[in-house]
């Protein structure tokens, strides 16, 4: 979410100096992002083939290589490397981490990647995005904050495969019982 709202807000700023206005590509981080973090395997790189990805979201090769290259830029992702039109991607653990296997603090020391959270405030804040830096000790907060999360989340129900037969209950085999 705080993606999508960091770039549209850098859209509309630049629309408005160059009346450029790009609509396949408002809302499309999100759905590119949601889509990777589907692909969290353990502590590992998703790997992206930019042709079928293109193909499968109904976006031209150049547009979806464009919004990679803005999430990297912006430390969403890192980019781990690119051949022929493949890359390995490190998800930011501030976007998505995989639960039970994935500490959030060793994929933020290995890319220095920042705190990212978007204003309680959502749409209506001055400053929709709050991007903290890298910080050992910020992330040892978060972990610690939300140790909760990232040891045993309440999954949802979506066309996520990682969630797709979960419980939305965890540790109830049916919220009736």
């Amino acid at each position: 979410m705080a993606a999508d709202l960091q770039h549209q807000q850098e859209l509309t700023r630049e629309s408005r100096s160059t009346m450029r206005a790009g609509r396949e590509e408002v809302g499309a981080l999100a759905v590119l992002l949601t889509r990777l973090a589907c692909r969290l395997q353990k502590d590992a790189p998703v790997t992206l083939d930019f042709n079928d990805e293109a193909a499968t979201v109904e976006l031209s090769t150049s547009v979806l290589q464009a919004q990679v290259a803005w999430l990297v830029e912006h430390r969403y992702l890192a980019l781990d490397g690119m051949v022929d039109g493949l890359a390995r991607l490190w998800v930011n653990p501030a976007v998505a981490f995989l639960p039970r296997t994935t500490d959030p603090r060793r994929a933020a020391v290995r890319h220095r990647f920042p705190y990212i959270v978007t204003d309680t405030q959502g749409m209506s804040a001055q400053q929709r995005v709050h991007v903290v830096q890298y910080d050992e000790d910020v992330w040892q907060r978060v972990y610690q904050f939300d140790a909760e999360q990232f040891n045993d989340p309440q999954t949802l129900r979506s066309d996520c495969p990682l969630h797709h037969s979960a419980s939305p209950f965890p540790g109830s085999r049916d919220p009736q019982d």
